[in-house]
């Protein structure tokens, strides 16, 4: 009892935001779960640091979760430090005690890659937006969401290439390449970073760009996630984007459309001009199938380039104009369920008839099953127009890349959910590529660094070694210092 009192007053007398201990702490829970003694477990150096969130504190157990909800996880502690000295002494007090930690931004993996037993370094707090647009170009957090950004520089008419799902976190997009709705006018997310501050293995914090530390500048904007050093911060180039115009064509589902659907965009967006982007999007939710046509074309221009391709497919139209802020809603999706399972493929050449029929087959299958899922399968054209950077982005000159999602809202769905999508990948196989988006984290990938990365692997771990040689940065997925 003596015990329990003192971490219930030690707990209470933490001054760090969330903290408060509940008045009940239960022992006889599942060892895993017992949060005093994964409390009593941490190095006592590491038991009264004011930015964590502990077992024993209030706010942990949503601080714990992810994005995506399916990982049951319980670190030791997540540390949320509130400045760079904060982050450095805390790295080195990790290090000392030889600790396992993952590093999360933005929380969005898609698999637990920023989630862990051991300590989370949580970079919330490093959350500042500072617009400079004299020089065209604005600092970002590493704790920054996209939406935030967003909003932050549209309202000054500025935009940098991002997706637009407001949840996801700057630094993970950026560091794995970033692909969005205005990569083919401006590039992927990466190829905006000027300058990025880097925490080191050795406990240094750095400037890196195009003039020190070029091979490094090079490994961040690609393949940088969780591999060589906590990102504080970046320095992107802001794009005068004052006028789009978005798209939408949809249709009442019928198979012959679908497929005509499909032909009629793969052959339209190898003709776009580079301010024009589209996807191609099929979804099902509450026994409905739906099939559209979004696009988002910058600049003052009417969007009349869709009816040479759609036009005898008679769509039901929808075109709006305004500013690319207003224009955001448009490509933000919604999960309505808290766990998911995605997958992607990045595509050099069009897709056949088989491929396309395999698709409509899943999700005529889920209707006719009255499915409780919620299905998402989206082609987004690249069309060989992201601009050429030097990058470690590998699929850069993909014709288009394809990323499914499957939702669900009871844990008893799991099995059946991953069942339905890992087969789905297993028939489209022959026809796509063999390489896969590395923000679309898949754990079922066992050979990634050849999926993600392709032939830059040799250069990318080279790098790691100079960097990181004892590999203190790193997670199932992370770029290693030699070949395993």
């Amino acid at each position: 009892m003596k015990y329990l009192l003192a971490l219930t007053l030690f707990a209470f007398s933490l001054n760090a935001e969330n903290v408060a201990c509940p008045d009940n702490i239960l022992l006889e829970v599942y060892p895993d779960q017992n949060a005093c003694e994964l409390f009593h477990s941490i190095p006592h150096d590491l038991q009264q640091i004011p930015y964590a969130i502990y077992p024993i504190c209030k706010g942990y157990d949503t601080a714990r979760f992810n994005f995506n909800k399916r990982f049951n996880i319980f670190p030791h502690a997540i540390f949320t430090p509130r400045c760079e000295d904060e982050l450095v002494h805390l790295f080195k007090k990790l290090k000392k005690h030889h600790l396992k930690f993952s590093l999360r931004s933005g929380g969005h993996c898609i698999e637990p890659g920023s989630l862990t037993s051991g300590y989370v370094v949580d970079m919330r707090h490093f959350d500042d937006i500072i617009p400079d647009v004299e020089h065209e170009e604005v600092y970002v957090g590493a704790g920054c969401r996209l939406g935030k950004v967003i909003n932050t520089i549209g309202k000054l008419d500025y935009a940098i290439p991002t997706g637009t799902c407001t949840s996801v976190g700057v630094t993970g997009l950026t560091l794995g390449g970033g692909l969005g709705v205005l990569g083919r006018i401006f590039g992927l997310t990466c190829d905006s970073v000027k300058s990025i501050r880097l925490l080191t293995a050795d406990g240094k914090i750095i400037d890196v760009d195009h003039h020190n530390h070029p091979d490094l500048f090079w490994a961040l904007r690609g393949a940088g996630n969780g591999s060589y050093g906590i990102v504080i911060g970046f320095t992107f180039k802001m794009h005068y984007v004052p006028h789009v115009s978005t798209l939408r064509l949809s249709w009442k589902w019928d198979r012959k459309t679908v497929h005509e659907v499909f032909d009629a965009w793969q052959c339209w967006i190898k003709t776009l001009p580079g301010n024009i982007s589209s996807q191609l999007q099929l979804k099902y939710l509450n026994n409905k199938l739906l099939v559209r046509v979004v696009g988002l074309k910058v600049g003052k221009s009417c969007f009349n380039e869709w009816k040479k391709a759609f036009k005898h497919l008679r769509p039901k139209v929808k075109i709006e104009t305004g500013s690319y802020l207003d224009s955001a809603p448009e490509w933000a999706d919604r999960s309505p369920f808290p766990f998911f399972k995605s997958k992607s493929q990045m595509l050099n050449k069009s897709l056949s008839h088989e491929p396309i029929n395999t698709a409509i087959d899943f999700f005529e299958k889920l209707k006719a099953e009255h499915s409780k899922y919620y299905a998402f399968f989206e082609l987004e054209a690249m069309g060989g127009k992201i601009p050429d950077a030097h990058t470690a982005f590998f699929p850069r000159r993909a014709e288009s890349w394809w990323y499914e999602v499957l939702y669900w809202d009871n844990e008893n769905l799991e099995q059946t959910a991953l069942h339905k999508l890992r087969t789905f990948q297993c028939d489209i196989a022959p026809y796509v590529s063999k390489h896969a988006y590395a923000n679309i984290v898949d754990y079922d990938i066992h050979n990634y660094l050849d999926v993600y990365y392709g032939n830059h692997v040799n250069r990318l771990m080279h790098i790691k070694r100079t960097y990181d040689p004892h590999n203190l940065f790193h997670w199932r997925q992370s770029i290693p210092t030699c070949e395993e």
